[in-house]
């Protein structure tokens, strides 16, 4: 009988989990910036997530919970690795950006740094983009670029919804006044 019951568990884990893995490989991509470790990012995300998937709600947000695990699955990987003694060379070492790779500016920036996104958009774009306060782009690049909702959003920035509308639009408003001139050079009238 428990086997069973293990089998309708992977059922109900596939149909729930599976239609967000290329979303998970996307944002493991921007975390890693390296097709291996993203890979195998999605791999130790899935497994964390069949293991805990006991305690998933069926009616919360998969997507979101499932780039909770890989972020924190990402970080988890960061700590082990500074905990390991280091036997590189002299080229390992400048091949390592310290700033980007450092944990502590991982921490505190987070998944939602929009320096994973920025090379996306041309000068201008990027130019005011870098201008907005980053509790604004957090929000507006994981809702525009990444495609997620608002409670997805929400949940992933543990940060109430009201409050993440807010920042989008603040965000949108912000870009919208600077970029309007910018859009009519580029032939893109008012409407």
């Amino acid at each position: 009988m428990s086997e069973t019951m293990n089998m309708g568990n992977m059922d109900l884990f596939e149909e729930i989990t599976l239609p967000h893995m290329d979303d998970v490989f996307r944002f493991a991509m921007g975390l890693s910036k390296n097709r291996a470790q993203a890979e195998d990012l999605v791999q130790e995300t899935y497994i964390k997530a069949f293991k805990a998937f006991g305690g998933f709600r069926t009616n919360s947000n998969a997507k979101a919970w499932l780039f909770r695990i890989c972020k924190n699955q990402f970080i988890d990987g960061y700590r082990q690795r500074a905990r390991r003694p280091h036997h590189g060379g002299e080229v390992e070492e400048l091949a390592v950006d310290p700033v980007r790779h450092s944990i502590a500016v991982f921490e505190r920036q987070g998944i939602e740094n929009p320096e994973t996104f920025l090379d996306l958009f041309g000068d201008e774009v990027n130019r005011h983009l870098r201008e907005l306060p980053e509790v604004y782009s957090r929000a507006l690049l994981m809702c525009d670029v990444n495609g997620l909702s608002y409670e997805e959003i929400s949940e992933i920035l543990d940060v109430p919804i009201g409050t993440i509308r807010s920042r989008i639009s603040r965000g949108r408003a912000f870009l919208k006044e600077r970029l309007e001139n910018y859009a009519e050079e580029l032939g893109y009238g008012r409407q």
